[in-house]
């Protein structure tokens, strides 16, 4: 029950610093570009006729990003998981190997631990090797149509794939490299930083220990960190990546792990869209030749992390075994 409670207080915590960090953001732009916050606001609405807000809201998306996510993590981790800690005697914690269970329960989110170099040069083949199996699902996942009596929910859905899709790429046509740099830092960095934190920081551990699961609750948490972005035709590609970045938490007991990937996941898409390919932030599209390629593609791609996370879960063992031994210390 007191999981259950500190999940709807984490909800009440992040909503009401979402809707703050808002307001202040808004605020602060009105003040620094002589802009109401009223006429602001209306020029959102229809972006694309002011390419000058631009800037504006990059500033706005990553204030927002962490003093959400960040600052209800932080503050969550703070001033509430504290006092609504697991036995330190049952040893249900979020960690690979209850042997080790003592030493994460003071600070069991946010504290790093090290992990060897050599991991997060192994997440970066991880990043470029998931790449297919992104773009077919979420390829697969845009095919998707509703039956008529749920074609209201199919266009609520497109409206809101399409309004989330009109920001982002508004948010990444830059007009100079000072821009793309901000616009690197948010969408990738900050993302990256902000998300990892909560979602897996956070909210994972808090599904661990309410399941006793830990595949439970890094698939739990894959599916509302998906959710939560209201892009419901990437849903799928998005709650994988999700999972991923679950288990590379799990394996590693670093958050700087999972924050690691996500960077290099959102940066190398970026990356791709300035000096590639255009449609890359774009919901995939896959015509019917392309499925007896691409799927193939996909599914080893699948393969090929699954095989690469049990790599390095089982080189964070030997650390484990190592620690445990008494061999070697954190």
């Amino acid at each position: 029950m007191k999981y259950i409670f500190s999940l709807l207080l984490l909800l009440v915590i992040t909503v009401l610093a979402l809707f703050a960090s808002q307001l202040i953001g808004m605020f602060l732009i009105a003040i620094v570009y002589d802009i109401p916050i009223i006429e602001f606001t209306n020029q959102m609405q229809n972006m694309s006729a002011h390419p000058e807000l631009r800037t504006p809201i990059l500033i706005l998306q990553g204030f927002t990003q962490i003093f959400s996510f960040l600052g209800a993590a932080l503050f969550f981790t703070k001033y509430v998981y504290k006092f609504n800690q697991a036995n330190p005697n049952n040893g249900t914690v979020h960690v690979m190997n209850p042997d080790l269970a003592q030493q994460f329960l003071e600070e069991p989110f946010l504290r790093r631990y090290k992990t060897p170099a050599f991991i997060f040069l192994v997440v970066v083949v991880l990043a470029i090797v998931a790449f297919p199996a992104v773009w077919v699902t979420g390829a697969l996942n845009g095919a998707v149509e509703f039956p008529e009596a749920l074609k209201g929910l199919e266009t609520w859905m497109r409206e809101k794939e399409d309004a989330a899709q009109t920001l982002t790429l508004f948010m990444t046509d830059f007009a100079s490299p000072m821009q793309a740099i901000l616009g690197f830092i948010v969408v990738a960095i900050l993302a990256g930083l902000t998300e990892e934190v909560f979602f897996r920081g956070v909210v994972q551990p808090l599904f661990q220990n309410l399941t006793k699961n830990k595949h439970a609750a890094i698939w739990i948490t894959a599916i509302i960190f998906s959710a939560i972005h209201f892009q419901f035709y990437g849903f799928i590609p998005r709650m994988l990546l999700g999972a991923l970045f679950g288990y590379l938490y799990i394996y590693t007991n670093n958050i700087t792990v999972p924050i690691w990937a996500h960077i290099l996941n959102n940066g190398l898409t970026l990356i791709l869209f300035l000096f590639v390919d255009k449609e890359m932030l774009n919901a995939p599209a896959m015509e019917t030749n392309d499925f007896a390629t691409m799927i193939p593609l996909g599914i080893l791609s699948i393969l090929l992390c699954v095989g690469i996370l049990k790599f390095i879960q089982k080189q964070m063992n030997k650390k484990v075994e190592e620690v445990v031994e008494g061999k070697k210390s954190w």
